[in-house]
């Protein structure tokens, strides 16, 4: 199976509207939204990346995959289990199956669908540095204190029961590779985070596309999503911004480690996680993985904050 790409993330949610006025400070597009759902996408010209659906209590359901070709579904279904192709009724079209990955979400894989015009980006910043002055005879422009422009939706950190259990699932079934992993100090082999990449042979890809993180508590749940911005000064005034509307911050603006990319971290009215990021680390197949003692891991390069609290 060949996975070209994270597509779309499904939630549940009791208050629609609520979540809509807090996804459009955030950054995302509405496309649909009416008493039973709510459709958002990026500005990076996907259909949508974010679904919601109106329920009595919030939750994650899943995330959809979009793969090469029609193959890579009957592929799915005959060496996996996945369920009959059926056409999709979101925006876009395509047609998809699904899976269910061992903590119970809904693991959509899709193809087909159809892209719309994306929206214009800032212009490019032009750096000054040492030896390197660039920038001349201008002034550099800013970014608004605004919401984000969003480019896509890039990856999902899933708080999971057992990571033993879901990591062989993820590679056997999806192909990833993981980039990452961290164990318990003194026990190599009692792995329980990783950051895991797609498989696109040669062709260079995101540091991670899903992470996998061992909950204390057992529980399956989403520990965030993260949308592409454009730069760490849109991120910075974006973080502004929603520090206006008084939004619950959890954590940013930052640098991870591993990864490099620069994070901000926000809570939706529901407490669900969303996340912007830039810069991130470009990997091959051939670039490995790599196994850390979590102990000596920082989450932010640029703060003091101790690493657990990443994951609460």
């Amino acid at each position: 199976m060949r996975i070209k790409s994270l597509h779309n993330v499904k939630f549940k949610v009791p208050d629609l509207v609520q979540t809509e006025a807090f996804a459009q400070d955030f950054g995302l597009l509405t496309v649909e939204c009416n008493d039973q759902h709510l459709i958002m996408r990026t500005g990076g010209g996907d259909a949508f990346a974010y679904v919601a659906e109106k329920a009595d209590k919030a939750s994650f359901v899943g995330l959809a995959f979009e793969v090469d070709s029609k193959d890579d579904l009957e592929s799915a279904i005959s060496e996996h289990g996945a369920s009959p192709i059926q056409a999709l009724s979101t925006p876009g079209g395509g047609i998809g199956v699904t899976l269910t990955d061992p903590n119970g979400f809904k693991i959509d894989l899709v193809y087909g669908i159809e892209r719309v015009a994306a929206e214009p980006a800032y212009d490019q910043l032009v750096m000054n540095a040492p030896g390197q002055y660039t920038r001349e005879e201008r002034f550099e422009p800013k970014r608004p204190m605004a919401p984000a422009k969003l480019f896509r939706l890039g990856h999902v950190g899933l708080f999971i029961p057992s990571f033993g259990q879901s990591l062989p699932w993820y590679k056997d079934v999806l192909g990833l590779i993981p980039s990452d992993v961290y164990h318990i100090p003194g026990q190599p082999q009692a792995q329980i985070v990783g950051f895991c990449r797609l498989d696109r042979g040669e062709e260079l890809v995101d540091h991670h596309v899903i992470a996998l993180m061992q909950s204390q508590t057992g529980e399956a749940a989403c520990h965030h999503i993260s949308f592409e911005a454009q730069d760490f000064e849109a991120q910075f005034m974006t973080h502004r911004y929603l520090e206006s509307k008084e939004y619950e911050l959890v954590w940013g603006v930052g640098r991870h480690p591993h990864g490099s990319h620069i994070f901000d971290v926000w809570r939706d009215p529901d407490r669900n996680r969303f996340e912007t990021f830039s810069d991130t680390d470009r990997l091959k197949a051939s670039d490995g993985s790599r196994v850390h003692n979590i102990a000596e891991v920082e989450m932010d390069v640029w703060s003091s904050e101790p690493p657990d609290r990443y994951f609460e």
